[in-house]
């Protein structure tokens, strides 16, 4: 694999926060930030799959029983935000 350089800026606690969890890993420093951008990438990748599934699922059911009432609707706004696959204001609006 071919390794391509990149270049980030960070203050300088971050730096040191950085350098820090390389180092109680044993790793180097950009091994450890590949590892932590493939995680988060992946995260990312999963959270949007949930806000899909959330999406198709809410519009199926509407489709067969008509418009989730505002109060079932907050309540599920609310979970997804709780377990990390929404974020303020990106629930689709009744429809």
């Amino acid at each position: 694999m071919t390794a391509r350089k990149l270049s980030i800026s960070v203050t300088p606690e971050i730096e040191e926060t950085i350098k820090a969890a390389a180092a109680e890993e044993g790793k180097p420093v950009s091994a450890w930030l590949a590892e932590a951008a493939v995680e988060k990438a992946h995260l990312a990748a999963l959270q949007a799959a949930g806000r899909a599934a959330a999406r198709e699922l809410v519009a199926e059911y509407e489709s067969l029983h008509g418009a989730l009432p505002e109060q079932s609707r907050q309540r599920a706004r609310e979970f997804l935000m709780e377990a990390g696959l929404l974020e303020h204001d990106t629930w689709p609006e009744a429809g």
